[in-house]
């Protein structure tokens, strides 16, 4: 774990370099848009050319869009160095931390899903702890599944214990995720030692949840 220091360190130079592929992405939008328009003005629009044209302004936006959703995450991902421990959003946790495991996933044309969870779930605890314990849970879940399965996390209230639920399914049939002696097993129980969180089977036995202390 970085100190104090070094922490508000990685923070304000990610902060900056966000910002700054921000502003990337604005001109990348804005040049986008003026192809779009130019193509409308020439009236040739539905020409072969102008069609082709379109389509790329369209896959223009939508990696803008990626990249958007990608900045913000990494965004949050660095503030969670900000404090020791302080209240987080389960919630937020689960659909940042989601979208940056999508690409250990993509290896394999796997998928990671966050499931909307249950409302006010504030905890508080280390904020990068927590990332480290789901991205442990995502790797084992991986691990486990086989090409084209997808992994969705659910944040819930458990026995009045805040709890992070894994699941797995292929095709929508689910598929059983236990606990192995596997390197990523042993990693995910190392973090939720010094988170003083534990594992336990989900309900119905076919995934696992994560029950954090508040």
């Amino acid at each position: 774990m970085p100190d104090e220091r070094e922490a508000a360190f990685i923070g304000k130079i990610t902060a900056s370099a966000t910002h700054e592929l921000r502003n990337v992405l604005a001109i990348v939008k804005e040049s986008a848009g003026l192809i779009e328009d130019i193509v409308e003005a020439s009236g040739q629009h539905g020409s072969p050319n102008a069609d082709r044209l379109m389509r790329a302004v369209s896959r223009i936006r939508d990696q803008v869009k990626r990249g958007a959703d990608l900045i913000t995450s990494l965004n949050g991902f660095a503030h969670s160095l900000d404090h020791a421990e302080e209240e987080v959003d389960l919630n937020q946790a689960v659909q940042q931390v989601s979208f940056l495991c999508q690409r250990r996933a993509n290896q394999k044309r796997q998928f990671v899903e966050p499931h909307p969870g249950d409302e006010d779930l504030g905890v508080v605890l280390s904020h990068l702890r927590l990332q480290m314990a789901i991205c442990a849970a995502v790797e084992c879940c991986l691990e486990q599944l086989p090409e084209r399965a997808t992994v969705t996390v659910h944040a819930c209230w458990q026995n009045g214990q805040p709890s992070l639920e894994f699941n797995g399914a292929v095709a929508g049939e689910a598929v059983s995720l236990t606990p192995t002696e596997t390197a990523s097993w042993n990693r995910l129980a190392e973090v939720l030692d010094n988170l003083g969180a534990a594992v336990e089977t989900a309900d119905g036995g076919q995934g696992f949840r994560l029950v954090l202390s508040r």
